[in-house]
């Protein structure tokens, strides 16, 4: 039975992860910096035998890898410190993994290996732009950046296999595309490297079996190279055609999606959409069998959630547990035993947080778990299966600490058409049912994806500036089966719209907000909906933000053709999410918000990426253009070396502060009143029996 508090390891980390210790001596709001700044904690992971336990920790553009023995309680720093900072430079580590007990893989960005005598010494001197990968020992010694001197072309690339059957060797790839992606067998203790597999330049990526064999390999078609296929290698050394797969970059889940290989040579689990005819309607973990190229049937689904993920066994790569997003993440095993264990460990955390298995010691006495919930952007914790227990490692953003953050619930409501519907409503920290802060509406993007219970940046950045913010899942989201997301379909401005629209109003209709007190935020998709929102429904909505949104549904299916054969899988998809700029054309131009410019009602915000190769940005200023034109009040931020996504953290700077500035302008929020903050006092260690 599992019991208490989240646990704390008092000690444990005291000295080496002083830094990352949650703050509590404030009572401000959290900064923009504080929700763009890179986790404190990044990737962790168990060693194979369990004993270790290894972390990024950052601090600034410093990265140190930390070492724990869970045995004797021991932590080392084989790459941090002060003295390696003098040797090492400014190092960015982006991932870390274990090779063996005693060895260690780490992702490195920016660095350069000493020479004497124009040989390596195998410390470091200052660093450079580009990934590298690194091999280094637990503790510190014999530093290798794995490199290939008969490389053709480019930097490594990714670890394809970690060859767990080979203590000494691992898969990578190197090259560029356009120049060659080749694999090559490298040995992680002396550097050296062979080639195994030529590449050629339309290669992307490769799937490697549980042997570490190469035996698929994914490559661009097509005049414009946004098709995409997969390829079986042949006993005969030829590639073979298997099958195509949609190309569509904002797609949540594509028909095809690989997960990893199986305990049978040849075959890869695969999670896999429902195709025409099932009975079923949610996507599944099948098995592809690369010797027979066939697809096997469902071997674990869930009835009501698309699969997103799996676990698998280390070593043997069984299937453990098939994972999905009902309104938290969640993965149900297989085996009685182990469903038990992880019930617990839900049980122990409390309701609304979602559970990750990150990694596991081979024989299952410990497992790395990740846990995360609307207010809290991460933890790690250790599940002791011998003692029954859950140690917490360590927050991965302590700066955004529970209390000051916004508080997230479920929504339940229908459509006008009787179409039962949900949604996720973040209220301000601290605030009641009977305050009703201003709202910002928040469509997600995709159309195909979908919003969950769990922590998210802009709705969290939002009400700690005093906004509620609503999140609905509208038909045409995904992860809830094939015939809610194709309810979706050509319903541009229809009914997906309309789905937004009657939550908003069962939030009136509950007195959970005030009418005129509303705007409409998106990004992508959500951006067209927020356009659309604020031309069809100028009386709903006080203000309008688009990022990277459509404005133009005729000019985007032109661009979309232009960008891929007229018969790819890609623009068929639009086809089919749209309609086709020919046949429908006045229907869509219909609901395009470019040609409500005239009768526009609410300020608007455009924001988008000048390198955006998803949306095109002549869609935003097109938009900008024809609201200036109207006379009515826009306002167009471009933002410089960014693409669709905003993942730097420039660009997120840039946006979130012009967010703000904004609805600061035209729907003012009272700022949360936060509690004193309280004392930080270790939370003893919690059993679990």
């Amino acid at each position: 039975m599992f019991v208490g508090c989240r646990a704390a390891w008092v000690v444990l980390w005291m000295c080496a992860l002083a830094l990352i210790a949650p703050t509590m001596a404030r009572a401000q709001a959290p900064s923009i910096d504080d929700f763009i700044e890179d986790a404190r904690l990044g990737q962790a992971s168990l060693s194979p035998s369990g004993r270790y336990l290894v972390l990024v920790r950052r601090n600034g553009d410093q990265s140190d890898v930390v070492v724990k023995d869970l045995e004797t309680g021991a932590v080392t720093l084989p790459i941090g410190g002060a003295v390696a900072r003098e040797s090492f430079g400014g190092v960015y580590i982006t991932w870390v993994e274990w090779k063996t007990d005693d060895r260690l893989l780490l992702g490195v960005t920016q660095f350069d290996v000493r020479r004497h005598s124009n040989r390596e010494t195998g410390s470091i001197r200052s660093y450079r732009y580009g990934e590298n990968i690194v091999s280094v020992g637990r503790d510190g010694s014999n530093v290798r950046r794995l490199e290939a001197a008969n490389a053709r072309t480019g930097e490594p690339g990714d670890v394809l296999d970690f060859l767990e059957n080979d203590p000494d060797h691992i898969l990578l790839t190197y090259g560029a595309r356009g120049f060659g992606l080749d694999v090559f067998k490298v040995n992680v203790l002396t550097g050296e490297a062979e080639r195994i597999i030529d590449g050629d330049g339309r290669v992307f990526d490769y799937i490697v079996d549980r042997d570490g064999k190469v035996v698929g390999r994914s490559a661009l078609r097509g005049l414009s190279g946004r098709t995409m296929v997969m390829e079986a290698l042949g006993a005969d050394g030829r590639w073979t055609e298997v099958f195509r797969l949609r190309t569509d970059e904002v797609q949540d889940l594509p028909e095809y999606r690989f997960l990893g290989p199986t305990s049978q040579p040849g075959q890869i689990y695969v999670a896999m959409k429902p195709q025409e005819g099932e009975v079923e309607t949610t996507a599944s973990v099948r098995v592809f069998d690369f010797k027979t190229r066939s697809m096997g049937p469902p071997v674990w689904r869930n009835p009501t959630y698309d699969v997103v993920g799996i676990v698998r066994e280390e070593g043997t790569q069984e299937l453990l547990a098939g994972c999905y997003w009902a309104d938290i993440y969640q993965c149900d095993f297989t085996d009685r035993t182990l469903e038990r264990t992880m019930r617990g460990i839900r049980r122990f955390m409390g309701d609304g947080w979602s559970v990750r298995v990150i990694s596991q010691a081979r024989d299952a006495s410990r497992w790395l778990v990740a846990v995360s919930s609307p207010n809290n952007a991460g933890e790690y914790y250790i599940y002791d299966s011998a003692a029954q227990r859950m140690d917490f490692v360590g927050r991965r953003f302590p700066a955004l600490v529970e209390e000051r953050l916004g508080t997230m619930r479920r929504i339940d409501y229908q459509a006008g058409d009787g179409q039962a519907l949900f949604g996720y409503l973040t209220r301000p920290p601290g605030s009641t049912d009977q305050a009703r802060p201003p709202l910002i509406v928040m469509p997600h993007g995709g159309p195909e994806m979908r919003d969950t219970l769990t922590y998210d940046q802009w709705a969290q950045f939002l009400t700690t500036r005093g906004y509620q913010v609503f999140q609905p899942n509208f038909r045409g989201s995904s992860g809830m089966g094939r015939p809610f997301a194709e309810a979706g379909y050509r319903q541009y401005g229809g009914v997906m719209q309309a789905d937004v629209t009657a939550g908003v109003e069962h939030l009136i209709a509950q007195g959970l907000v005030d009418a005129g007190q509303i705007c409409i935020v998106g990004a992508s998709y959500g951006g067209y909906a927020a356009l659309w929102g604020g031309a069809a429904q100028h009386e709903l909505y006080k203000c309008v933000i688009s990022i990277a949104g459509m404005s133009d549904l005729v000019g985007i299916m032109n661009w979309e053709r232009g960008q891929a054969d007229a018969d790819s899988d890609r623009y068929q998809y639009w086809l089919k999410s749209i309609g086709d700029p020919r046949a429908d054309r006045e229907a869509l131009l219909a609901v395009s918000p470019i040609t409500r410019a005239a009768g526009y009602g609410p300020p608007v915000l455009l924001i988008h990426g000048e390198d955006d190769d998803v949306v095109p940005p002549v869609q935003s200023r097109q938009m900008e253009r024809a609201l200036s034109r109207a006379g009515r009040s826009v306002k167009l931020v471009m933002v410089e070396n960014t693409d669709h996504h905003f993942g730097s953290s420039r660009a997120q700077r840039i946006l979130l502060s012009e967010m703000e500035t904004f609805l600061a302008q035209h729907m003012p929020a009272s700022a949360p009143v936060y509690p004193p903050p309280a004392p930080a006092e270790p939370e003893p260690a919690s059993s679990m029996e």
